[in-house]
C-alpha cells in the first residue's frame, strides 16, 4: 500500500496546479478579449474621422447673391454646372441686406457682381476652411471671366484663436470628462444615491465645469471673448446633457451602454462636426448626424454666441436640451422602476432566524 503513496501525491500535486492554470488561461482570454475591443474601438475612431473628413470641400453652402431674382437663379445654375452641389443660392436686394443675413447666420458668404469688378463677402468665423474654398471658387470664376475680385471679411476669427480651434476644443474638454464623470457617479460615487441626488451632483458639476471652461478660454487665454455669460450658458448645458446621458445609459445598461453612449458623441460626434472643417465642408447626411448631436450643436451654439451676436441659436440649443431632458427621463424613471444597478450585488434580506431545538416558535 505505501508503494502507491508516491502517485497519489503527484495526482495531489498536478491538482493543486489545475486552479493556476484556469486562472491563467482566464486571464489570457480576458487580454485577448480587452485587446479586441481596443481594436474594434481604433477601427470606429479611424472611420468616423479619416472616413468622414478625408475629402473636404463646399457642400450645399448657404451663399447669397445680390440682384434681381432672376440674376440669382442665372448665377445658381452656372454654380451648380462649376462646382455640382457646393452651393444653394438666394437672392438679395442690396449689399446691405446680404451683409445683414450673413451675421444672422442664414447665409455663409454673398457676392456682389458687377461688370468692372466683383465683390465676395465672407466671414471665417464661419470655418476657415470653407472660407477658403468659397474664394477659391470664385476667384477661378472672376478669372475666367477677366473679372477683378475683391474679397470682404465680414466676420473674422479672433487673434488669439487665427484657425477657429478654441470652438472644438472647448466643446471636446467639456463632453469628454462629463461622459466620464457620470459613468463613474453611477458605478463608483454614487451607488447608494438616490438619482435626484444624482442629478442635482451632475447640475453641480456642470455649472463648475462650465465656468473654469469659459474662465480659461475667454479671460486665461483669449481664445473666446466677447460673450462670456453665454459661453458659460451654453457650455454648461454641453456638460450637463453629456453627463446626464453616461449617468443615465450606466444606471439602465451598465458598462456596455456607456461606451455605445461614448462612440456616439465622441468619435461619432465630434467627427459629424466637421471639427474644424465646418459642417458644409463634408458629406451632409453625415453632417446632418452632427447637429443633432451635442458636439456639434455644442460648436455652432459657442461660434453663434461668439462671432453673431447670439443669432440662430434655436436649432442647438434645441438639440441639446432634448438631450439633457433625455437624461433626465431616464434618471426619473430609474426611481419609479427601481432596476437593479449593473454590476453591482444585489442586496440580501436577512434569512429568518431558526427557532432553538426544544422551543416552540412564536
Amino acid at each position: 500500500m505505501a508503494e502507491h503513496a508516491p502517485l497519489r501525491g503527484a495526482t495531489a500535486a498536478a491538482g493543486d496546479t489545475s486552479p493556476d492554470r484556469r486562472e491563467h488561461r482566464r486571464i489570457l482570454v480576458a487580454g485577448l478579449t480587452g485587446s479586441l475591443g481596443a481594436v474594434i474601438g481604433s477601427a470606429i475612431f479611424i472611420t468616423c474621422f479619416i472616413g468622414g473628413l478625408h475629402a473636404p470641400g463646399p457642400r450645399s453652402v448657404p451663399l447669397g447673391l445680390v440682384g434681381p431674382p432672376a440674376l440669382a437663379s442665372r448665377a445658381g445654375r452656372a454654380l451648380s454646372q462649376q462646382v455640382p452641389g457646393a452651393f444653394t443660392v438666394s437672392g438679395y436686394p442690396t449689399p446691405a441686406a446680404a451683409l445683414a443675413a450673413i451675421g444672422q447666420r442664414r447665409i455663409d458668404a454673398a457676392l456682389v457682381p458687377g461688370l468692372a469688378a466683383q465683390h465676395l463677402l465672407v466671414a471665417s468665423a464661419v470655418s476657415e476652411a470653407e472660407t477658403t474654398a468659397i474664394i477659391k471658387v470664385f476667384s477661378a470664376g472672376a478669372a475666367r471671366a477677366h473679372v477683378p475680385l475683391t474679397v470682404q471679411n465680414v466676420r473674422p476669427l479672433h487673434s488669439g484663436d487665427p484657425q477657429g480651434l478654441a470652438q472644438l476644443f472647448f466643446v471636446v474638454a467639456l463632453v469628454a470628462p462629463s461622459l466620464v464623470f457620470g459613468n463613474h457617479l453611477i458605478s463608483r460615487i454614487g451607488r447608494y444615491m438616490n438619482e435626484f441626488w444624482h442629478l442635482g451632483t451632475i447640475a453641480f458639476y456642470a455649472v463648475s465645469v462650465a465656468a473654469v471652461a469659459t474662465a480659461i478660454a475667454d479671460a486665461g487665454i483669449g481664445a473666446l471673448t466677447g460673450a462670456p455669460w453665454a459661453i458659460f450658458g451654453v457650455g454648461a448645458l454641453v456638460a450637463f446633457a453629456a453627463a446626464v446621458m453616461a449617468a443615465a445609459a450606466t444606471r439602465w445598461a451598465g458598462g456596455l451602454a456607456f461606451i455605445v453612449i461614448l462612440l456616439l458623441f465622441v468619435p461619432v460626434g465630434i467627427s459629424s462636426s466637421g471639427s474644424t472643417l465646418g459642417p458644409h465642408m463634408i458629406t451632409q447626411w453625415y453632417a446632418d448626424l452632427g447637429r443633432v448631436l451635442p458636439p456639434g450643436s455644442g460648436q455652432t451654439a459657442v461660434r453663434n454666441v461668439t462671432y453673431f451676436g447670439g443669432n440662430a441659436l434655436v436649432h442647438p440649443l434645441l438639440f441639446l436640451s432634448a438631450w439633457a431632458l433625455a437624461g433626465i427621463i431616464a434618471l426619473g424613471l430609474a426611481v419609479v422602476l427601481h432596476p437593479p444597478v449593473p454590476g453591482q450585488p444585489r442586496r440580501k434580506t436577512p434569512a429568518a432566524t431558526a427557532p432553538e431545538p426544544g422551543t416552540k416558535p412564536v
